[in-house]
């Protein structure tokens, strides 16, 4: 998906309160270039997004997961905004979010930290997750959970403490192993760096999947009737 994009232009902006529609198939290969990475807040979980217009209104972007119209999300920038909205419409992989309220957009991109998705940054944006994986460091393998992640390196629980400075390969489900190395530990976690990102569109595509899974695992919640029972039990 973005391969085709350039290096030389940027989320475009402007003043007008009202959201982009999608664009003509034939004239999106020529309006499309660099993007921006943002975190989506949604009603389910955290996940990645590519911003590809912005208005004082709301903002057109690349998403990953059923976002349904009329869904509540937050969006959050490197710049350090986080705007509310909520899904106006959803068309072949995009979506138009209204802003609860007018922004500022220049504001709101006016980050020197923001990047392409095509580019590596330490500061990239980490999404919440609790995924059981394995960690090779040497010839040992740790069970651990990964706690949270991003394309530059996450955080994982592995039981007991490492050493900074450690090589690693980290191996979960749905990603191809991740080489690494061990650049912060205390008693319960653990950051990893990696060596390369990984690709922008794999990790978007992959973390939907890890936050169903892990919704799937999740209890039943009871009704009242069954928690004043056993309310009264206890």
């Amino acid at each position: 998906m973005l391969d085709h994009f350039g290096d030389d232009d940027l989320t475009t902006s402007s003043f007008t309160t009202s959201v982009s529609v999608p664009p003509e198939r034939r004239q999106h290969l020529r309006q499309v270039t660099v993007l921006r990475v943002a975190k989506l807040y949604t009603p389910h979980s955290e996940e990645l997004c590519l911003v590809r217009n912005i208005s004082a209104g709301g903002l057109m972007a690349h998403i990953y997961s059923e976002l349904n119209v009329g869904d509540a999300v937050t969006t959050e920038f490197k710049s350090g905004h986080a705007i509310a909205g909520r899904v106006l419409w959803r068309r072949d992989g995009l979506a138009g979010i209204q802003f609860s309220e007018p922004v500022n957009a220049g504001r709101v991109l006016a980050d020197k930290y923001d990047y392409a998705a095509s580019s590596y940054h330490a500061r990239a944006p980490r999404v919440g997750i609790e995924v059981r994986a394995r960690l090779r460091v040497g010839a040992r393998y740790y069970a651990v959970t990964v706690r949270n992640i991003s394309q530059a390196g996450g955080r994982v629980s592995p039981g007991e403490p490492l050493e900074v400075g450690q090589k690693t390969v980290l191996m979960v489900n749905g990603l191809s192993p991740i080489a690494g190395c061990v650049r912060w530990c205390d008693q319960d976690h653990a950051g990893i760096a990696f060596d390369t990102p990984i690709p922008f569109e794999a990790l978007a595509r992959w973390v939907p999947t890890v936050q169903a899974s892990t919704r799937d695992r999740l209890p039943p919640v009871a009704d009242d009737d069954s928690d004043g029972e056993r309310a009264g039990n206890a």
